[in-house]
């Protein structure tokens, strides 16, 4: 048995040797072929880190001009900002947050049945209520006054507020697109949010 063993591990190594010469001497004689092995060892490897890392890479970006009735426009620009893509009661929905550290002011969106790039309204129409919501200050979470909302009409037919997204690029890891939003407060005081941006990466 022993015997038997030892053929066969000698006869695996020869047959190592032979296949490992005959591809050194494949490569002298063939020099183009070792540049090509070199290109795709370092091509396979950097598409492996990508890939790996891609997510990691991404960065979101938020910019618009938001006014509050009664005082001046100003910029709103941040990289505070998340997104998620995903099902919910069988249609797909897809969720934006925005929010700039210095002031804390916010900008919360939700569309229903999102199926790709295209317009969507806010607050949308018939059963798809999309939620778009421009907070003041996120700490004055108790002051109703503090939230400036679109909704569907109330029961007397009385619209709060409008919008419209333009969604250019959606995919697993990346939503982008631009944004307009009227809302109010339960003041009536309006907030509006125009010329907005956004490049934000999906969780």
């Amino acid at each position: 048995m022993k015997s038997q063993d030892s053929m066969l591990k000698t006869k695996k190594n020869l047959a190592s040797r032979f296949s490992v010469g005959r591809l050194y001497l494949y490569m002298i004689h063939n020099p183009v072929n070792i540049l090509y092995t070199g290109l795709f060892i370092v091509v396979f490897l950097f598409s492996y880190q990508n890939t790996f890392s891609k997510k990691k890479q991404l960065q979101s970006n938020f910019s618009g001009k938001i006014e509050f009735e009664g005082e001046e426009s100003h910029r709103i620009l941040t990289q505070n900002a998340s997104a998620t893509y995903q099902v919910e009661g069988g249609v797909n929905v897809l969720t934006i947050k925005a929010s700039d550290e210095k002031n804390l002011e916010s900008v919360f969106i939700r569309l229903l049945d999102v199926n790709g790039t295209g317009t969507y309204f806010i607050p949308g129409s018939g059963n798809n209520n999309n939620i778009g919501n421009i907070i003041k200050n996120l700490n004055n979470y108790n002051d109703k006054d503090n939230f400036y909302v679109a909704t569907l009409p109330n029961s007397e037919g009385i619209l709060s507020g409008v919008g419209r997204i333009n969604i250019t690029k959606l995919d697993d890891d990346l939503v982008e697109g631009n944004l307009i939003l009227i809302s109010n407060n339960p003041k009536g005081e309006q907030a509006v949010l125009e010329s907005a941006k956004f490049s934000i990466a999906i969780k």
